[in-house]
């Protein structure tokens, strides 16, 4: 049975008077695709940005292999192989696709692994190899996503927090994005954490799901799980 990497225990966030997480448990086995799906306002992206850093829970755990990573800054966090995608893909607009990739891998201070993590990125995106040095700023919607996802890969992670990654994008790319999650899981084991309004291309590649309502879980489902209508109609929107 694979082991467990990352284990949200009890979390709470709140943003003033209003629980974004109320009591949010959930665990994500190593090599595996954990979907977090749900409607907008359900708390998915706090979930992450939790589990990043990039947001101080009120109360609750946040561990990696078994440490806590509450009290940790978001660049420490980000060393011990945690990378976050965030909704939108935030890449560097001024930039070259080859300097956005160099930022991914940077703190690694490993010139050869650096630029062996670009060429498997190019490989994983051929796209990006035919703009590696144009500015981010020229790239289409879904080759801006192409390289977030590539900048995240380039750094190495354990762990890839992936928010929304098919928003907006056409389905042909949406698909490319999700064949690449699931062969790096299957060739590396990369644990990835899937936040998707997207519940079929969620489930398409992801081993388990959880489905967030209003800051609380309101249900998990295994992979081949049959999901019943109530589910279905009330939260996944198929």
């Amino acid at each position: 049975m694979p082991e467990v990497l990352l284990e949200v225990r009890d979390l709470v966030v709140s943003y003033g008077a209003v629980r974004a997480l109320d009591g949010v448990s959930l665990s994500a086995a190593e090599g595996g695709i954990t979907a977090v799906l749900g409607a907008n306002g359900a708390g998915k992206t706090t979930l992450l940005r939790a589990v990043s850093g990039l947001l101080r829970p009120r109360s609750g755990r946040v561990l990696l292999d078994g440490r806590d990573l509450r009290r940790l800054p978001a660049e420490e966090i980000a060393r011990l192989g945690v990378a976050h995608v965030p909704e939108g893909g935030g890449v560097i607009a001024e930039l070259t696709v080859e300097d956005n990739l160099r930022l991914g891998g940077l703190w690694r201070r490993e010139p050869a692994a650096l630029r062996d993590q670009i060429a498997q990125v190019y490989e994983l995106f051929p796209p990006l190899r035919e703009r590696r040095g144009r500015q981010a700023a020229t790239l289409s919607g879904g080759e801006r996503q192409m390289l977030a996802t590539g900048r995240a890969l380039a750094s190495r992670p354990r762990l890839l927090l992936m928010d929304e990654p098919s928003l907006g994008l056409a389905p042909r790319v949406a698909a490319q994005i999700m064949a690449v999650l699931r062969r790096q899981r299957d060739e590396r084991g990369l644990t990835v954490i899937l936040v998707e309004q997207n519940a079929r291309s969620a489930l398409s590649v992801a081993d388990r799901a959880v489905v967030l309502n209003l800051g609380t879980i309101a249900a998990e489902v295994e992979q081949g799980q049959a999901i019943d209508d109530r589910l279905r109609h009330a939260y996944l929107g198929f």
